[in-house]
This record gives C-alpha cells, structure tokens and sequence, in this order.
C-alpha cells in the first residue's frame, strides 16, 4: 500500500521476480472505467464496485492456494476501523497470511513521479497538491503489523526485504499452528 507515486507497482512486480503470486493492481480495474481521472462522478460512483470486484478476485485466487500481491494504495480504507476488521477476517477466512508493506518516500519525490509518469489520471492530485496530500496522508497509521520500505532507498534492497518479510512471518505463522 502507499500513496500514487510512492513505488507500490514498481516494488510489487521486484517481489514478483522472487515470489510466485498472482499480480492484481487496482488501476488495471480502475483504468476500465475511468482511465483519465481517480476524481470524476464516474469513477467515484464505481469505485466501491472496483474494489470489490478486486476483493472478490482475490479470494478466489486464495482460496485454490494462489498467493496475491495485491497493489492498492488503501489510504482510506485503513483508516476506517471496521475496514481493517474486515480485512483481517477476509484472509484468515481464506486461509491466507496477510503480509502488509507500505511504500513511502520524500513529498517531493513521490510528486516528481506523478509528473515524470504523466498519467492523466495524476493531473487531478498535481492540480490540487495539498487538497490530494489531505485525502491522501502519505503515513497515515496503520493499525496492525506491517513492514515500512521508503522507495528512495535501492529496490533490489527492499525487495530482498520485501521477500524476506513475507517469507519469515509465513514460516513462524507455519511453526505456531
């Protein structure tokens, strides 16, 4: 999870060199409806559908013992308390290990990468920088275990954190049942 900008994809698909997993990235959903604006009375009145849409795909694949990486930015829904209940519930119910990563990197950076990738969909956030900042909190709390990797430092790097988090706390859930 992260904000737009933050190295989310970049970082997901470095784990993907290392871990076998189905990739689902919100945008790939997103992009179908509305491809120019995360903004828009479009995209705002599917957006609950995408998501679970994303959702139920997701368990789908746990449930027949695929793993996910998941790509989703989830700034708002980790801060709604019954979300992060849920969300919980939703892997333990398909037998999965929830492992957490939050992308995060200086203001300034994750900013020129909006403008460097210059996707229609980032003019909105650019045009209204402190208003984006303000639905968007870069570090909002997260109220259960997760790993912090900041994208500024080397990708092979957080990778090989990244892989060694998922791998660890797999392995000690596995000694504990």
């Amino acid at each position: 999870m992260g904000v737009a900008g933050s190295g989310k994809s970049e970082l997901a698909r470095a784990i993907l060199e290392h871990v076998c997993a189905v990739y689902l990235d919100n945008n790939f959903l997103a992009d179908a409806f509305s491809p120019k604006s995360r903004t828009d009375e479009r995209y705002l009145a599917v957006r609950e559908n995408l998501y679970a849409a994303l959702y139920r795909i997701t368990e789908e694949n746990l449930c027949i013992g695929n793993s996910v990486v998941l790509d989703a930015p989830h700034i708002r829904q980790v801060q709604d308390p019954g979300w992060c209940k849920w969300i919980q519930e939703f892997a333990r119910n398909a037998g999965a290990w929830m492992r957490v990563i939050r992308c995060y990197c200086r203001e300034k950076l994750f900013r020129e990468r909006l403008e460097a990738r210059g996707e229609k969909r980032d003019q909105w956030k650019l045009e209204n920088w402190q208003t984006f900042l303000m639905q968007q909190p870069p570090r909002v709390p997260i109220p259960f275990p997760h790993l912090e990797l900041d994208t500024e430092d080397p990708l092979e790097a957080n990778a090989a954190r990244a892989v060694s988090y998922i791998v660890e706390q797999g392995e000690e859930i596995l000694t504990e049942i």
